[in-house]
C-alpha cells in the first residue's frame, strides 16, 4: 500500500510540474511573439491586449507560450497571470464554449485520468489472480468505465495535441522522457484493467463469453487499416464493414452468454466494460505506440552510429569493418602489424 500512494505522489508531481498557467497580455497595443528569448530573434506575429496565452515557464523575463502548436517566447514583462476562479454553473455557454471538438483547451483532463489510472492500479494489485466481487467488484467496474469515458473525451476534444506533454518543444526533453515513462505505465495498466475487469464482469454475471471475435478483430483490423490506408485507401470502408460485423458477432455473443443466467442488466455492465474498455484502450495504446516507434527509430539510429564509431575506434577497416583478432574478412588475409591493425582499406 505504501508502494502504491508513493506512486501516486511522484506521478502527481510530475504531471503538476509540467503544467501550463494561463496570462493575459498587458501591452498598450500588442506582444511581439519571437522565435527565440531575445529581443533580436526574429519576430513570429504579435497577440493584442487582453488575449490569453498559455505559459510553461518563464525564465530571464522571457515567457514560454504555445503558439500556432509550436512553442514561442514573448516579454514576461507585458503579460499578468490570471487567476483561477470558481465557474459560474449559470453561464453554460461560456461554460462549454472551449469544449468542442480537436481544438484542445482540456489538458488539465490528464490529472484525474492519471489519478483513477492509480487507484485502479492500487485495485489490480488488491485483486490478484482471483476475480473481484460484490462491491469492490461494482467499485472496480465504475471506476474503469469512468476513466474510459474521461480518456475519450480528452482525446475527442484535444484531437492531435493529445500527446502534447511527450513534446519537448512544450515540455522540454528532461519531461518528455518521464511523461513518456509515465504514459507507458498508464498505457500498461489500461490494458491490464481492461481485460481483468472484463473477467470480473463476466464472472459477476453468472455466465460466459467467446472474447475472440472482439480481440482478435481490433488487432487485425488496425494492422488492416495501416496497410490498406498505406496502399489501398479508397479500400478502407471494406476494412471498416468488416469490423463492424466482428464486432456485431461480439455484442451478440455477449448477450446470449449473459443474458440466460445473468439478466439483461448484466449483459449490458458486460456490454459497456467491453466497447468502452476496448475503444479507449485501442485509442491509448495507439497515441503510445506512435511515440515508442519514433523511440525505437532514434535508438537504432545511435545504436548504428555507436556501433560504427566502436569499430573505427577498434581497428576496422573503413570500407569493409571485417578486422577481427588480427585477420580481415574482406582481404582474406592477416595483419601482422600490431601498430596499424588494419588491412590495405584502411583509411
Amino acid at each position: 500500500m505504501k508502494k502504491i500512494l508513493l506512486l501516486i505522489i511522484v506521478m502527481l508531481c510530475c504531471m503538476t510540474s509540467m503544467a501550463q498557467t494561463k496570462y493575459r497580455v498587458t501591452a498598450k497595443s500588442s506582444l511581439n511573439v519571437r522565435s527565440h528569448a531575445s529581443a533580436k530573434a526574429p519576430v513570429l506575429s504579435s497577440i493584442d491586449r487582453g488575449e490569453v496565452v498559455k505559459v510553461y515557464e518563464i525564465e530571464n523575463g522571457w515567457a514560454k507560450i504555445e503558439y500556432e502548436g509550436n512553442s514561442a517566447y514573448v516579454s514576461a514583462r507585458y503579460l499578468e497571470r490570471i487567476e483561477i476562479s470558481e465557474p459560474d454553473l449559470t453561464d453554460t455557454g461560456n461554460m462549454f464554449k472551449s469544449l468542442e471538438l480537436g481544438n484542445g483547451g482540456v489538458e488539465w483532463m490528464i490529472y484525474p485520468i492519471l489519478g483513477l489510472s492509480a487507484i485502479l492500479l492500487y485495485m489490480r494489485k488488491k485483486r490478484g489472480d482471483s476475480p473481484l466481487e460484490d462491491g469492490e467488484y461494482w467499485t472496480n467496474c465504475v471506476l474503469f468505465l469512468t476513466v474510459c469515458t474521461v480518456e475519450l473525451s480528452y482525446i475527442l476534444m484535444m484531437g492531435t495535441d493529445a500527446i502534447w506533454f511527450c513534446m519537448p518543444d512544450t515540455v522540454g526533453w528532461i519531461w518528455t522522457v518521464i511523461d513518456f515513462i509515465v504514459f507507458g505505465f498508464v498505457v500498461y495498466n489500461q490494458i491490464m484493467c481492461f481485460f481483468n475487469t472484463l473477467e470480473d464482469a463476466e464472472y459477476n454475471s453468472y455466465g460466459s463469453f467467446d472474447k475472440r471475435w472482439g480481440i482478435y478483430s481490433w488487432i487485425v483490423g488496425a494492422i488492416a487499416a495501416i496497410a490498406t490506408g498505406i496502399f489501398f485507401e479508397d479500400k478502407l470502408i471494406f476494412v471498416a464493414g468488416a469490423f463492424a460485423v466482428c464486432q456485431l458477432i461480439q455484442i451478440v455473443l455477449i448477450f446470449k452468454g449473459i443474458v440466460p443466467r445473468g439478466g439483461w442488466l448484466r449483459a449490458v455492465v458486460c456490454l459497456a466494460v467491453y466497447l468502452l474498455g476496448s475503444l479507449a484502450t485501442m485509442l491509448v495504446l495507439a497515441h503510445f505506440a506512435v511515440l515508442l516507434i519514433i523511440v525505437m527509430i532514434v535508438y537504432l539510429i545511435l545504436s548504428a552510429i555507436g556501433h560504427g564509431s566502436s569499430s573505427r575506434r577498434n581497428g576496422s577497416c573503413a570500407q569493409c569493418g571485417h578486422y577481427s583478432s588480427g585477420y580481415c574478412f574482406y582481404r582474406k588475409c592477416h595483419i601482422y602489424d600490431a601498430d596499424r591493425k588494419t588491412c590495405d582499406h584502411y583509411c
